[in-house]
C-alpha cells in the first residue's frame, strides 16, 4: 500500500491544473463531507439498501469502444444489465488529460472518471475523488476472491482507496529471434554474460546467412525509458523513489547507475546497440525489427507477442520469436502502475455508483463480459454454444478487440471461465503468463510543487546526459559529474521537500 503525504502530487499533463484544485477543499474528508451534504437525501431505500441512480456518467478516454465502434449498442445493455442509463463524455484521446483538468477545476460533471497512474495521487490528495475504501472493503465482489487483489491493493493511499483498476498496468518484455539462435547454435540467455554474447553473435555471426554483416543485437526506442534495455539496466530506476526505510532518493545519483551506463555504453561502442537508439521511436524500431536488421526487442507483452512474429513472417516466413524470462541480473521486468477508474468527489450518490458500475464491470458474468467483449450480435455471437469475436464496425477487416478491458489484463476471473480464452493466440497468452510470473508494480512516481517545477529540467538533462555518455562524447565519469554539477541543486531541493 502506498504511504505518501497528502501533500504529494503526480506529475502528468494536467498537474499546474490540479493545483488549481485546492480551493474546492484541502482534504479528502473535507470535500468528501462537502459533496455528501450535497446529495439527493434519496441514496438508500427504506429498507436501508442503496438506491438505484437513473443516470452514471462516466469520463473517459479512447480506450473505450467509440460510437462508431458499437458505444450506442454497448451503453443499451449497460441499461438492460443494470436498469441505469450510462453516459459517457469522451474527448479526443490526445487531450483527455486536459479535458480531465478542465473538467475538474471548472464543474466536474462525471460520476467515473478513468485516471492515469501519473494523475491519480494527485487528484486523491486534493480531495476530488470520493474514498471508496469501505465500499470495497465490505463488497461482495471483494468476499467473491474472484478478483487478484494486488492490483487493488497497489492503489491505496497512506491506507485509503480513491482507485479501483480494471485490468493489469502491464510492461514490455524481451524477444529474441529465435530463428537466429538456432542458425548460431546458441541457447536462450539466463544470465548478461550470455545475453551479450547472443547480441555479439547477432551482429558479427550472420544470423540471417544471407552472407552480408547487416544485422545488430538490440534496438529500443530511446535510452531514458529503462522498461526497454532492461538487461542493461538491470532493475536501477533513474527517477525519485523510497527506500526501505521509506526515505526519497534520487535513482539516478544511486551507485548502480554508473555500472548500467557503462554496460550501455560498452555494448553501443561494440555495434550490438542500433546505432539510431537515441532518436528512434517505437514505429521505427517496430519497423527494423519486422525487417530482419534486428535481433533482439523489448516490448508490450501479451497480444504484441503475436503482432510482432507475424509481421516479421512476412518478410521471413522462418522466423520465430521467443519471449525471454528475465536474465539473473535483471529478476524482475517492470510492470507500469494501473490506470484507475475513480468516483468523483461530487458524484451524488457515489455509493451507488461503485455498486452498479464498479462492480458490474468486474461482476464476473454479464457486466464483465460486456466491459470486456462487447454486446452479443454486434461484437460477438454465440452459436451452439460456441463464442466467437466479430468483424469491428469500424474497420472490418479486423477483429473486434475489446470494449473496454483487455481480456488478457483483467484482474477479475469470470464465474464460469472466460468464455473467448481459447480464442487468444497462444502465443499471446504464453507471452502474457511469462511476464505476470516474473514482473512487479514500478513504483507510482509522485511530485509535489518543488519536484514539478523542476521535473521537465531533469529529464532533459538526465537524456541528454545518457545520450552522450552512451554514444560516446562523455566518458561515465563526467557524464555523472555533469549531472550533479546540473541538477545537483534542484534535486537536493526535490528531497528536502519531499522528505519534509
Amino acid at each position: 500500500m502506498k504511504k505518501l503525504s497528502k501533500k504529494l502530487f503526480s506529475l502528468g499533463v494536467a498537474s499546474t491544473l490540479v493545483f488549481s484544485l485546492a480551493g474546492c477543499g484541502n482534504s479528502n474528508e473535507a470535500t468528501n463531507s462537502q459533496a455528501s451534504s450535497n446529495q439527493s437525501a434519496e441514496t438508500t431505500t427504506a429498507d436501508g439498501e442503496i438506491a438505484k441512480p437513473e443516470k452514471i456518467t462516466f469520463m473517459v478516454n479512447g480506450t473505450l469502444l467509440n460510437e462508431a465502434s458499437g458505444q450506442k449498442q454497448f451503453r443499451e445493455r449497460f441499461k438492460e444489465i443494470t436498469g441505469i442509463t450510462l453516459e459517457v463524455i469522451q474527448p479526443d484521446h490526445n487531450s483527455y488529460g486536459d479535458q480531465l483538468a478542465i473538467a475538474f477545476t471548472s464543474g466536474m460533471e462525471a460520476d467515473v472518471v478513468l485516471l492515469s497512474a501519473e494523475v491519480y495521487p494527485a487528484y486523491a490528495a486534493q480531495g476530488a475523488l470520493w474514498d471508496m475504501t469501505d465500499a470495497w472493503e465490505n463488497s461482495e465482489t471483494k468476499a467473491s476472491g474472484r478478483i487478484n487483489e494486488k492490483y487493488i491493493n497497489d492503489n491505496y493511499i497512506d491506507g485509503r482507496l480513491y482507485g479501483f483498476p480494471n485490468a493489469r498496468g502491464n510492461g514490455a518484455i524481451t524477444y529474441l529471434r529465435k530463428d537466429w539462435l538456432d542458425n548460431l547454435g546458441l541457447e536462450v540467455p539466463t544470465t548478461y554474460d550470455e545475453y551479450i554474447n547472443v547480441l555479439k553473435a547477432f551482429t558479427e555471426n550472420d544470423p540471417d546467412g544471407n552472407g552480408v554483416k547487416d544485422t545488430y543485437g538490440v534496438t529500443a526506442p530511446g535510452l531514458i525509458d529503462i522498461k526497454y534495455l532492461p538487461e542493461f539496466w538491470q532493475g536501477e530506476y533513474i527517477d525519485f523513489k523510497q527506500d526501505e526505510n521509506g526515505q526519497w532518493i534520487d535513482g539516478f545519483s544511486q551507485p548502480g547507475i554508473a555500472d548500467a551506463l557503462q554496460r550501455l555504453k560498452d555494448a553501443y561502442q561494440a555495434g550490438y546497440i542500433d546505432m539510431e537508439v537515441a532518436t528512434n521511436k517505437s514505429s521505427t524500431c517496430r519497423d527494423k525489427f519486422y525487417a530482419g536488421n534486428v535481433g533482439a526487442f523489448s516490448y508490450w507483452a501479451g497480444k504484441w507477442n503475436a503482432t510482432l512474429e507475424d509481421n516479421v513472417k512476412a518478410l521471413s516466413p522462418e522466423a520465430e520469436l521467443v519471449a525471454l524470462a528475465p536474465i539473473q541480473e535483471v529478476g524482475k521486468y517492470a510492470e507500469r502502475p494501473t490506470p484507475v477508474l475513480a468516483i468523483t468527489s461530487t458524484s451524488k450518490n457515489p455509493e451507488a455508483v461503485f455498486k452498479y458500475f464498479m462492480e458490474t464491470m468486474v461482476d464476473g458474468g454479464d457486466g464483465q463480459m460486456l466491459f470486456t467483449y462487447g454486446v452479443e450480435g454486434t461484437h460477438y455471437e454465440v452459436k451452439d454454444g460456441v463464442y466467437k469475436q466479430l468483424p469491428s464496425l469500424e474497420n472490418p477487416d479486423v477483429t473486434f478487440a475489446a470494449a473496454f478491458t483487455d481480456s488478457a489484463l483483467s484482474i477479475s476471473e469470470f464465474v464460469n471461465g472466460d468464455p473467448l480464452e481459447s480464442a487468444r493466440d497462444p502465443r499471446a497468452n504464453e507471452s502474457n503468463d511469462l511476464f505476470v510470473a516474473n514482473a512487479e508494480t514500478a513504483p507510482m512516481f509522485v511530485s509535489n510543487d518543488t519536484m514539478a517545477q523542476y521535473s521537465a529540467t531533469l529529464k532533459d538533462i538526465k537524456e541528454v546526459i545518457i545520450t552522450d555518455v552512451v554514444t560516446g562524447s562523455l566518458s561515465v565519469e563526467e557524464g555523472l559529474a555533469k549531472y550533479q554539477q546540473q541538477a545537483g541543486s534542484m534535486v537536493e531541493e526535490i528531497l528536502a521537500s519531499l522528505n519534509n
